[in-house]
């Protein structure tokens, strides 16, 4: 097994125990699948039935018919914005040792337009996306 492999097996390893430890974001993906079902399966009816236009018709009311079956819930980011004060600075650290280990100066973090440039410039990174997604996961978590 490649070590793409192995790190694509503990990412998801990763994300199923946070959807299934973590209640909002299990709410927030069961009601995410339950929707996008609905939605593909209106565009397939409809597309099979009608062709092209019934496809799109299909999708429309799909979505519609999932919408108003799903249960209200917040989706991953406003779950994060929401986080109390306390968790919010301890995701922002985390965030910034992230990187720092990337390569980003202590300095060129202390401000806003610094800290989001370091964020487009190493973000490109998959061990950057990975820890940024990690600090979120443990942001929720704790």
């Amino acid at each position: 097994m490649s070590t793409s492999d192995n790190n694509a097996t503990s990412l998801h390893g990763e994300l199923v125990a946070f959807l299934t430890d973590n209640n909002d974001m299990r709410k927030c993906a069961k009601n995410s699948v339950k929707a996008s079902v609905w939605a593909g399966g209106g565009a397939f009816a409809g597309a099979f039935l009608m062709g092209p236009v019934g496809g799109m018709v299909g999708g429309i009311a799909g979505s519609v018919a999932g919408f108003l079956t799903s249960d209200q819930y917040d989706g991953a980011l406003q779950n994060i914005s929401a986080l109390e004060d306390e968790r919010r600075k301890k995701l922002i650290n985390e965030v910034t040792q992230v990187l720092i280990a990337a390569g980003a100066t202590a300095n060129s973090l202390q401000m806003t337009s610094g800290f989001g440039s370091a964020l487009r410039e190493y973000a490109q990174q998959d061990s950057v996306r990975d820890g940024i997604w990690r600090a979120c996961i443990n942001s929720l978590e704790s």
